[in-house]
């Protein structure tokens, strides 16, 4: 069949004058770019006074099953004193300027642009601070022309940990300070590693009951021994091999997979000794106006408070693919 002769058709939207379908909702944006921030979820926060924050650790002395002699001299045993520690919070931030012809024109989908790229940056400022906190990033005190950057996680783990030595893997050589180097090799995750981690954790005092993974490595885990199937019957109509607890001999650790972390470490997190230290809390300011737009300002100023870092565990080295 052939086209009628003369017949206005859809393609030809310009003369034809045709309204875009264009979904009128406001607020409605489709968007499936990850938000979830697991690490800052789980830990505690607290707010602080100074760019330089601290925090003192202590542990008790070793077990001893030494007896005493009947009327023996008593003798006070060398005192235990307690360590300070201490980071740096650093600052990250966002702007977003909206010309106020823009601010005045009927969008779709929502319904002010500045609140709408206020809540976006939002959302990507708290997912960086996410990934910040769980990278490799040493402490740098700062000058003036050189930003602070808050010791992470990567830098303060060092009690136990495993890694690949023989590739050059190797902990921090000042715990809190600098980056942990990476082997030049990788090796799968297992459930050995997980265990010799987790019991260390645990002959230290820890008793950690997280398991952060990136996402390749949730599907490593999901393959460990202990199943005995890959795939198992969850009713007559699904299966899945999904692992969401790792049960181990000293504890058992719920599986989170966190996209935002490296994907060669893997963490072994007591939630209760690790906060997020804030100096400044995600805030907003209106900058002052030098041309015919609004600029606001987002900005969070913080750093990782590691309370005890031998609570925690650190498998590192991990292959990625």
């Amino acid at each position: 069949m052939a086209l009628l002769a003369n017949a206005s058709t859809s393609y030809d939207i310009k003369t034809a004058g045709n309204e875009e379908d264009v979904i009128d909702i406001k607020e409605i944006v489709y968007n499936i770019s990850p938000t979830e921030t697991p690490f800052v979820n789980s830990v505690g926060t607290r707010n602080v006074s100074n760019t330089v924050f601290e925090w003192i650790t202590e542990e008790l002395s070793a077990t001893s099953t030494t007896t005493d002699l009947e009327g023996d001299a008593i003798s006070a045993a060398a005192a235990s004193l307690t360590t300070r520690n201490s980071n740096v919070c650093q600052i990250m931030s966002r702007a977003v300027a909206v010309t106020g012809t823009q601010s005045a024109i009927k969008l779709y989908g929502k319904t002010s642009q500045m609140a709408h790229q206020m809540a976006r940056r939002t959302k990507e400022l708290k997912r960086s601070v996410e990934a910040a906190l769980l990278s490799n990033q040493a402490r740098n005190n700062g000058a003036a022309a050189t930003a602070r950057t808050s010791g992470m996680i990567g830098c303060w783990l060092d009690t136990n940990t495993s890694f690949d030595a023989g590739g050059g893997g190797a902990d921090p050589v000042t715990v809190g300070s600098t980056a942990r180097t990476d082997s030049a090799a990788q090796r799968a995750l297992t459930a050995a590693l997980i265990n010799t981690v987790m019991q260390s954790c645990f002959t230290e005092g820890g008793e950690p009951d997280r398991l952060m993974v990136g996402p390749f490595n949730k599907t490593v885990v999901s393959t460990l021994n202990g199943r005995t199937d890959a795939r198992s019957i969850i009713d007559t109509n699904t299966a899945g091999s999904n692992v969401t607890v790792f049960a181990t001999d000293f504890g058992d650790l719920q599986v989170m997979p966190n996209r935002f972390q490296r994907e060669r470490d893997a963490f072994l997190i007591s939630p209760e000794y690790a906060k997020v230290s804030y100096l400044r809390n995600f805030q907003v300011s209106t900058l002052g106006k030098t041309s015919d737009a609004e600029t606001k300002h987002l900005v969070v100023e913080m750093g990782l408070e590691m309370t005890q870092e031998a609570a925690h565990g650190g498998i590192f080295d991990l292959t990625t693919s």
